[in-house]
């Protein structure tokens, strides 16, 4: 590949990057317009008008959905995104995705001239938005697994004091604080666009996808057909969450040391090769310019991520 042909690609990359820049800072912007006249709305009709509050009818309409609406891998990442971040949609996602993966990987082969190393760098940069999304959807589920405790205490002395459910629900989204606040409040507004309560809590179960949360949409919906004292079943449900909470910290503590190994074996490969390369380009270059070396590059990748998978199964424990 000649000196032009490096250079033409090198700025037609610095061109994307820029045209992509320029895209996220005027979204960024229309966000923000959008957020201070959500605030001078609230300030002047004292209700609030948080992305939370999400219209019943329009999710509805298959319409609504997307061109990939219709796959259920689709929809898997969708509800995973919004989870993590409420504000993107499935095509900005995949598209950023695409983007980083071109970009990586056209840069790699307009330096290295080599497409298995391309292709990888491409494969690694486009991996980074799924294990970023991954990674803050489950921050959010222990975080919103934390607070259940403290909203179902709070739910069992509303009820006590002679609140509804549905009234319980809201004062939880006032009253707690984020994220689990967003939940119930979005829950509440389903309701009052007239969704049925069961119906709202399920989609909020479905939606946090964590195993306490299902056991409290379980035990009221059970209880709103049986009838019973829906206080001291929360109550009950309380303690037995505290417990599965304090067994999941052993089990983690316990796992601790196999986590640890997974991470020092699937860096240490990595580093050993970015040292060779940088004190001997010439001998860890084998792997990427002969033929022989790259089917050996891309087993070992292949078998590195095969190790990490099993290492994970084995170490998380599901209690």
């Amino acid at each position: 590949m000649t000196e032009t042909t490096k250079f033409l690609i090198l700025v037609a990359l610095a061109a994307g990057a820029l045209g992509f820049a320029l895209t996220q800072l005027l979204i960024l912007l229309t966000r923000w317009e959008k957020r201070r006249l959500q605030m001078r709305l609230k300030d002047a009709f004292q209700f609030d008008l948080t992305p939370s509050f999400t219209p019943v009818l329009i999710q509805k309409r298959p319409e609504h959905r997307g061109p990939l609406g219709n796959w259920s891998l689709a929809r898997k990442w969708q509800a995973r995104i919004q989870a993590a971040y409420p504000d993107v949609t499935l095509g900005r996602f995949l598209t950023l995705v695409l983007l980083l993966g071109v970009v990586a990987g056209a840069a790699v082969y307009g330096l290295s001239a080599t497409p298995v190393g391309a292709a990888m760098a491409a494969f690694l940069a486009a991996s980074i938005p799924f294990i970023n999304v991954n990674a803050r959807r489950l921050k959010r589920n222990q975080q919103l697994n934390d607070q259940l405790v403290e909203a179902l205490e709070f739910l069992a002395r509303v009820l006590r004091a002679g609140h509804g459910l549905a009234s319980g629900i809201q004062m939880l989204g006032q009253e707690l604080p984020e994220p689990i606040a967003g939940e119930f409040r979005r829950c509440y507004d389903q309701h009052s666009l007239g969704q049925a309560l069961e119906e709202a809590m399920v989609e909020m179960a479905n939606r946090v996808d964590s195993t306490d949360f299902s056991f409290f949409v379980t035990s009221v919906l059970i209880q709103r057909q049986t009838g019973g004292d829906l206080a001291e079943i929360l109550d009950k449900l309380c303690a037995m969450v505290r417990a599965r909470i304090r067994l999941q910290q052993h089990v983690k503590a316990i796992t601790a040391e196999g986590r640890l190994t997974g991470y020092i074996l699937t860096l240490f490969p990595v580093v050993i090769f970015a040292a060779s390369y940088v004190l001997n380009p010439e001998y860890a270059g084998t792997l990427l310019n002969t033929q022989p070396g790259q089917i050996v590059l891309v087993c070992g990748v292949i078998m590195q991520i095969a190790g990490l998978m099993f290492i994970r199964r084995i170490v998380n424990v599901k209690v």
